[in-house]
């Protein structure tokens, strides 16, 4: 056994490893078990959908780090409109900018939870998922680069991990 970093213990590695693992299989087990709970209550997609707002408000907004709940609650002025320039005036246009990219990544990240939410406690079948001209394509991206992982004469990383969470990507778009 041979070790490029010979201060880390390998019975340190390898409790890391599996501590990492147990909690990944303890989120899968939250996510599933949230779903359940989800489809008990609101027994269609449908249903949880038209009350998405509410839904976010007491179900994900909550668990956001404190960054992104604060862009959410941040007025900002129109763009364009008097105390816009009032605003950019008084802290400037960047200001603006940054507080409104703010505000669009922390709704990007509160509707990507919804959305695995939905998706843990009303999955698709196989069947319904259609593959589309984007998923074709990121087929094609993901394969080329395990292609290219798996052909690189002096990587700098690790292969087989690198493989590996390509082919779960993989298996995720298809």
């Amino acid at each position: 056994m041979s070790a490029n970093n010979q201060t880390t213990e390998y019975s340190a590695v390898i409790t890391g490893v599996r501590a990492a693992i147990r909690g990944d299989i303890a989120t899968a087990n939250k996510w599933e078990n949230a779903g359940e709970l989800v489809r008990r209550f609101y027994t269609t997609e449908a249903a949880i959908t038209e009350v998405k707002a509410q839904f976010l408000a007491d179900a994900i907004i909550p668990e956001l780090d404190k960054g992104h709940q604060a862009a959410l609650v941040r007025e900002l002025p129109r763009k364009g409109s008097a105390d816009y320039v009032a605003f950019v005036t008084a802290h400037g246009a960047n200001a603006w900018e940054l507080a409104n990219q703010a505000k669009r990544d922390a709704r990007s990240i509160a509707h990507t939870m919804f959305s695995r939410v939905v998706g843990y406690a009303f999955p698709k079948p196989k069947a319904e998922r259609v593959a589309t001209p984007t998923t074709t394509k990121l087929v094609e991206l993901i394969n080329d680069a395990i292609k290219r992982a798996q052909k690189d004469e002096a990587p700098t990383y690790d292969v087989s991990t690198l493989v590996g969470h390509l082919t779960a990507a993989l298996a995720i778009v298809k």
